[in-house]
């Protein structure tokens, strides 16, 4: 599985917020991807905590912890120019100060939120619920987002359809792709290969490739570079808009049946109530500013929402069960 770096350095960002480096047709003409999926979700988290100091005068001064690699934070440099001009943007007419911090390990962005130097974070899934009855000790509020329709990301295993492959079964001596830093693909991908193999994936498949665009997942399945594939229905359902000749040659064999969210964000049980409910008011508030309206329409975003546990009961029970299995077969 791929493993988030293990160097503890911490990069620190001051957000500095001045308009006249603002450019909306820079940022409209970027070439948004499937890839920039993520990028999408991790600049929105980021903008719902950093925008909400617009309105505090210096009454608060948060700090915020966020992954440079994984399911949330787009490594693209794209991503970064973007988030800079998003934030100088939005926080334009800020007389609060929020200061971003980006950790390359969930471990130690978590330990840092327990010390209280940081107010927020937004952690990987699998980090949440490896060590989520520690985290309810230490947090509260917990929360996701979800861009356009979906709450809940769907997993299917695609596959060249001249081979004749038979899924997870059947991955001996195989080829597969994924997208790269796909962590909740490769735990699902682990978890079934562990199920009906009684091993990793790693250990059957003669190769894993990995493709910073997900476009070019199916590609290499299409064109028979791969037999296998492992992509997110959404990637799935917008490639076979924009060429519906896939099919043709690329089928679905598997489907994930629980939902998956990418990332759970949280604060520290000290953080002011006031930033919590000023980050929840957020999406009440977006449509009363041009700005915020503009890059709302330009993310397709939909709306921030609170978690509990009924909410992702499945997922405690899914990821019970893979580490069990992990433990087990390795």
């Amino acid at each position: 599985m791929a493993k988030i770096t293990s160097k503890n350095h911490i990069f620190n960002t001051k957000l500095l917020f001045r308009k006249k480096y603002i450019n909306y047709d820079n940022i409209m003409d970027t070439n948004i991807s499937i890839k920039s999926i993520l990028m999408k979700k991790s600049l929105i988290i980021i903008f719902f905590f950093t925008c909400l100091f617009g309105e505090q005068k210096y009454n608060y001064i948060g700090n915020a912890g966020f992954i440079t690699g994984g399911n949330l934070l787009s490594i693209f440099k794209e991503g970064r120019v973007a988030l800079k001009t998003w934030v100088e943007e939005l926080i334009k007419e800020d007389n609060g100060k929020v200061i971003v911090n980006f950790y390359e390990e969930n471990g130690t962005m978590y330990e840092d939120l327990k010390r209280k130097k940081l107010d927020m974070i937004v952690v990987d899934a699998p980090f949440f619920f490896k060590n989520r009855e520690d985290i309810y000790k230490n947090a509260k509020d917990f929360w996701s987002l979800d861009i356009g329709k979906e709450k809940y990301s769907t997993y299917y295993l695609i596959g060249n359809k001249q081979k004749n492959l038979k899924g997870f079964k059947d991955l001996n001596n195989k080829t597969l792709v994924m997208r790269k830093n796909d962590d909740l693909g490769t735990i699902w991908l682990d978890k079934n290969s562990y199920e009906k193999n009684k091993k990793g994936a790693n250990k059957l498949l003669k190769n894993i490739y990995y493709e910073s665009k997900e476009s070019s997942v199916i590609l290499r399945v299409f064109f028979g570079k791969s037999d296998y594939a492992v992509v997110k229905k959404s990637v799935w359902d917008t490639m076979f808009e924009l060429n519906p000749s896939i099919k043709n040659k690329v089928e679905i064999i598997e489907k994930s049946k629980v939902g998956q969210i990418d990332s759970i964000g949280f604060f520290s049980k000290d953080c002011d109530p006031k930033i919590v409910d000023a980050v929840f008011r957020i999406k009440e508030n977006i449509n009363n500013n041009k700005d915020f309206k503009k890059i709302s329409k330009m993310l397709n975003y939909t709306t921030i929402y609170r978690i509990t546990e009924d909410d992702y009961k499945d997922l405690i029970i899914y990821y019970n069960n893979y580490y069990a299995l992990k433990e087990k077969y390795n």
